[in-house]
């Protein structure tokens, strides 16, 4: 079974985080109604790949309760995940720290999106080991959201005084942690011998990624755009509905 394929896939849809951060740091400070309809963008692709294809490709692997514990199990994972992160202090050694506040608000949501490129990882490893298409279709929707996720990143880091090149460094080491996610979804999913397996992992897959939708792609689109410019977030989800779409329909599977 090709174990480099999943692994290159999912480093490249990682390493799209260091591509959002990039832009901060040559740009300077990105549009936020720009950010906030890119992040609605990345909401709406999520949830067409998470629902039309990780979804549906494991309800034809196993039963809809299976799906549905899966998918409930990768949900309330990463609720867990967040629910722990603001209890831990970061920053405390940064002497060049400005806004203490804002540099621990990035860097949780550094080691916050570390965490969700660990399933992420995985996701692309269960769809390759699936259906290598799915695998690719996925990666590549991953890689769209992550863009928008590095600038969220990099921006207030910037903002609190972090110098450039040490902000766009976290950023991209925080999207290495997905060719990790895929080795380890490769290897439960080869040491527990396939079948099955699989679809619970698609399954799990799904409901990261739509927790990951509303719980924070959406709700920051959301911060970045006033309530006079709300419309915005809403224009960038339909669009990245459209988009996922389209594309589903080039990759046929």
């Amino acid at each position: 079974m090709d174990i480099l394929t999943p692994i290159l896939l999912s480093f490249l849809a990682g390493s799209a985080t260091g591509v959002g951060g990039l832009l901060v740091v040559l740009l300077g400070r990105v549009d936020e109604r720009l950010v906030g309809f890119l992040m609605g963008f990345a909401g709406g692709v999520m949830l067409v790949v998470s629902f039309v294809n990780l979804y549906a490709e494991a309800l034809g692997v196993v039963g809809l309760l299976e799906v549905a514990v899966a998918f409930g199990v990768g949900a309330l994972f990463m609720m867990a995940v967040d629910l722990s992160l603001p209890h831990v202090e970061f920053g405390l050694w940064e002497d060049e720290v400005k806004d203490r506040r804002l540099f621990n608000s990035g860097v949780v949501i550094a080691v916050g999106m570390s965490l969700h490129n660990l399933p992420e990882g995985v996701a692309v490893s269960a769809g390759f080991t699936h259906l290598p298409e799915l695998g690719i279709l996925v990666a590549v929707m991953i890689c769209l959201h992550n863009i928008p996720e590095g600038i969220a990143t990099v921006t207030p880091l910037i903002q609190s005084g972090v110098r450039r090149q040490r902000a766009l460094g976290l950023a991209m080491l925080s999207g290495m942690v997905e060719p990790l996610g895929a080795l380890i979804g490769f290897a439960v999913i080869q040491g527990l011998g396939g079948g099955d397996v699989v679809g619970y992992g698609l399954g799990f897959a799904a409901g990261v990624m739509i927790y990951v939708t509303v719980d924070e792609l959406i709700p920051v689109a959301h911060e970045y755009c006033s309530l006079d410019h709300k419309h915005i977030v809403s224009t960038g989800v339909v669009v990245g509905t459209l988009f996922a779409q389209l594309v589903s329909l080039l990759v046929p599977l």
